[in-house]
């Protein structure tokens, strides 16, 4: 992706660069290059509505460029206040304040100020602007952020160019290069989390997958937020759910019009057995005999021993990979475990056990099989426990798609469908002839030589899907 920064007039920008450009030019000619797609860096004087700067992003996003800010970002500056967990670290610093307001510049997620680093990240991840201030102002109930601006070249201080020119020299790297990538993806990933949903080896042969389609995939840390308006696309590693980093991620980069695997809906649909479970019933799709239990219906053990039998497994719906589930072989066991769910969670879910040696676990992809693996899980404890490394409780095969049988693709099919696109784990036990749900997994694990031992163009195929959104998504740039 050859990078290029837009500028009002050649004298805005500290030094002279291949990579400059006026605003008029761009305006009329577009960028030099016709090979990959473009990056520009909105630099100019203002982006305010109907300004050269506002135009230069408007067309860009017309033009299928990769700009930084985005049309969307100049076109709403309302400053959302940061987080609670944020704002906390911050009062420390701010009680020390002698002023009642406080401006603070954040050049491309940095700023001189150590204090307000966090602050500076935080609003350059969410507006995209490179080059903003941000007004702080003490009031009666305390401190709260005013005012969102962007910053010309011009208004910056000496160390201020320093930090905006080290940050613009390294997004441009070698302009050079003859094969430079068309897109740029991040790789949500922790190497040093045991829950990471891809090893090095299955990442190693992504990347290589990716660059084969023109992309260039690079690894995104937990802690890296701010940097996702470099990049084209997202895919999380990282184990998701509902208020975990991965949601914030996601939900972002939908923000920023990204492409993400997988997106925040996936995340909420299949984090909750709960709702998976209505959503399954109501589209035909089977799944153990289950009932509901509150809080109020605490007592109802004969009842659920007459319907649904013994064993029973007692599930609190959130949360997915087989945590938070526990079996009741007796009624004693039911009782303390009916007690010890409702204490955590106003709902259970109880389900018949159907024995089984394995289930299976197929690996969907925009609604096409992409691997099978039998999973020989060993038998749920009797105490509700939130386990912590879920995929090593597992052994796994790998296995052929064409050794699957017909009705477990067909059933793993159907209820794949009712999430839509996306990247899923279905997880599903089969019994002689019958076959039934158990839940799906939003951002299933992929590892090296355990789930791709069977699938050979398992990356290939991913890399080739990551393509298509972001080709779709040039074409779709004004709807």
């Amino acid at each position: 992706m050859s990078t290029y920064v837009i500028v009002e007039e050649p004298g805005d920008w500290p030094c002279h660069g291949d990579y400059l450009l006026t605003a008029r030019s761009y305006l009329q000619h577009g960028l030099p290059t016709t090979g990959g797609r473009g990056r520009i860096i909105n630099l100019c004087r203002s982006l305010d509505h109907l300004s050269a700067g506002y135009y230069c992003s408007l067309l860009a996003q017309a033009r299928g460029h990769h700009c930084l800010p985005g049309l969307q970002a100049i076109s709403v500056l309302q400053p959302q206040q940061p987080p609670a967990k944020l704002w906390r670290k911050l009062q420390g610093w701010l009680a020390q304040q002698n002023e009642d307001r406080i401006r603070v510049r954040a050049i491309f997620g940095q700023c001189e100020q150590e204090a307000l680093a966090g602050l500076a990240r935080y609003y350059y991840g969410l507006s995209q602007l490179p080059l903003q201030e941000l007004t702080l102002k003490r009031g009666r109930h305390g401190w709260s952020v005013r005012q969102q601006q962007s910053l010309s070249p011009l208004a910056l201080g000496e160390g201020e160019r320093a930090l905006m020119l080290s940050h613009v020299q390294s997004l441009v790297g070698d302009q050079a290069e003859p094969s430079t990538p068309r897109y740029q993806l991040a790789i949500l990933a922790d190497p040093a989390d045991g829950r990471a949903s891809s090893d090095e080896l299955a990442l190693a042969r992504f990347i290589r997958a990716a660059a084969a389609q023109g992309i260039h995939a690079e690894i995104l840390a937990p802690n890296a937020i701010e940097r996702l308006p470099e990049f084209d696309s997202l895919w999380l590693r990282s184990e998701t759910a509902v208020g975990h980093y991965t949601f914030e991620f996601a939900r972002r980069a939908e923000q920023l019009k990204m492409p993400v695997i997988d997106s925040s809906r996936a995340i909420l649909a299949c984090s909750n057995k709960l709702y998976l479970y209505e959503l399954m019933v109501r589209s035909g799709v089977a799944m153990p005999p289950t009932m509901v239990v509150t809080r109020r219906g605490r007592h109802q053990v004969d009842e659920l021993v007459q319907r649904l039998g013994l064993p029973l497994m007692v599930k609190i719906p959130d949360g997915a990979q087989g945590r938070d589930l526990a079996m009741a072989s007796d009624e004693q066991q039911l009782v303390r475990l009916l007690e010890e769910g409702l204490s955590r969670s106003a709902l259970l879910l109880i389900q018949s056990r159907i024995p089984a040696e394995f289930d299976w676990r197929i690996g969907f992809l925009d609604g096409s099989p992409l691997f099978a693996c039998r999973r020989y899980r060993p038998e749920p404890g009797n105490r509700i426990r939130r386990r912590k490394h879920p995929l090593d409780m597992s052994r796994i095969e790998a296995m052929p798609l064409t050794e699957v049988p017909e009705r477990v693709l067909q059933m793993a099919r159907r209820a794949v469908h009712q999430l839509g696109t996306g990247l899923f784990g279905v997880d599903l036990r089969q019994q002689g002839r019958d076959c039934v749900l158990l839940e799906i997994i939003d951002n299933p694990w992929i590892r090296g030589d355990i789930e791709d031992k069977e699938a050979p163009d398992l990356y290939d195929r991913l890399a080739r899907a990551f393509r298509e959104r972001l080709e779709n998504r040039g074409l779709q740039a004004l709807t």
